[in-house]
């Protein structure tokens, strides 16, 4: 079926001097100003992206988040609330436990913005989710999704702008993945992650999407890529048509991105750059040819010998992190690893090629690969997952406190 939609408009506003406040209520003001979003007594949930306790554009900037929340309140809210829940990647769930969601938020000066301008504080960790059902829900027909998305009177989404080495970009729509617990995110994050969070924008209302343009990320988004000076800020009271010029902001069109394409056709909002109105600064003029991610392996790493069966995306990009850490990290000798297996089948050269110790990243490569992995002994790393997220960073720690006993 396909949706006929209204012409909707996007802002973009130039940061000038880092007059943040001034950039972000221009954006807002071009498309019809705070108190059309916001009135006298409403409780508003900021979602900004806080992902990972690393500064932006990793997460998004505190200066943007303070902003948002006082144009709130100036428009006559009665209460702010930000919230999120970030990655598991690094959480207790998978036996990693690096960070919690209060490190997340001290970490990238949410704390400090409550304090500043009112707001509150919602740690989706520890607050309530409330199991919701999902009409025509692909992927999720029921999920438990954070109380405060639901039951507050406004929800603005405030995401970073980057690209994400799974999902082409993450901006306003990909942001929601925040919004689950931490059993609901790991699960379905392969090729269907998109579908599964354009379902929870079929529940979630979003009345407002101001995107932190501050600086964006290019490259192995959305965590390991290069930062890009863009300062500019986009509005839109239509996150799908966001999201579209936001991608062409970084010279990706917008059909490309398959989270844009899935929102337009299940009716969540436009997204057709053909019929978006863009107010305020000229695309053109801000629009910055960013690096698109590239999870390449081959040919890169001289100190490994790589052996692929038939990895997808998920496991390219998890190899390249894993390994870029591992070579950060100056081990000796990279702490004994010589060889790399991923994918489906990869080949099972003989044992007495295998020097050292042998990484089995992903699902498919420690199942197929069984037969050298049991011959290898403890000589093989089993990085396990499908996708192998969290244990990535699990096996890099006990290198790490092996290295240490060493010492």
């Amino acid at each position: 079926m396909k949706h006929e939609y209204e012409r909707t408009t996007v802002s973009i506003a130039k940061v000038r001097d880092e007059q943040i406040y001034e950039a972000v209520k221009t954006a807002v003001d071009l498309v019809g100003g705070m108190q059309s979003y916001v009135k006298e007594g409403d409780r508003v949930t900021l979602k900004p992206n806080l992902a990972y306790p690393y500064p932006p554009p990793a997460t998004t900037d505190p200066r943007v988040v303070k902003a948002v929340a006082q144009l709130c309140f100036e428009a006559g809210a009665s209460k702010v609330y930000i919230g999120d829940s970030a990655a598991y990647s690094c959480k207790s769930i998978l036996g990693v436990g690096r960070w919690t969601n209060q490190d997340v938020i001290e970490r990238t000066g949410m704390a400090k913005v409550a304090e500043e301008t009112g707001a509150q504080i919602v740690d989706f960790d520890e607050d309530e989710f409330v199991m919701t059902q999902i009409p025509d829900g692909v992927i999720l027909q029921e999920a438990p999704i954070a109380k405060k998305m639901l039951d507050t009177d406004v929800v603005i989404n405030i995401p970073a702008l980057k690209t994400h080495f799974e999902t082409l970009v993450t901006l306003g729509l990909k942001n929601y993945h925040g919004i689950l617990p931490d059993h609901y995110k790991v699960q379905w994050h392969k090729d269907e992650i998109m579908q599964k969070i354009i379902d929870l924008h079929k529940v979630v209302k979003t009345d407002l999407t101001i995107l932190d343009g501050l600086v964006g990320m290019q490259g192995l988004g959305p965590r390991c890529g290069t930062n890009v000076q863009m300062d500019v800020i986009l509005a839109s009271a239509d996150m799908v048509s966001l999201d579209a010029v936001a991608s062409e902001l970084m010279e990706i069109g917008a059909d490309e991105v398959e989270s844009i394409r899935i929102a337009r056709m299940q009716g969540l909002g436009n997204g057709f750059m053909d019929n978006i109105d863009i107010v305020g600064e000229k695309l053109d003029d801000v629009k910055v040819k960013f690096d698109r991610p590239d999870v390449s392996i081959d040919g890169i790493y001289p100190d490994f010998k790589i052996i692929k069966g038939g990895p997808c995306v998920h496991c390219y990009g998890r190899t390249k992190i894993m390994l870029d850490d591992l070579l950060a990290e100056n081990f000796p000798d990279n702490a004994g690893v010589t060889n790399v297996f991923v994918g489906i089948n990869p080949k099972q050269i003989p044992v007495e090629q295998i020097k050292g110790k042998a990484l089995f990243i992903g699902d498919c490569a420690i199942s197929t690969a069984a037969n050298l992995r049991y011959a290898l002994g403890d000589r093989a790393i089993c990085v396990d997952g499908c996708p192998p997220i969290a244990s990535v960073h699990r096996e890099l720690d006990k290198l790490r406190a092996e290295q240490e006993k060493k010492k």
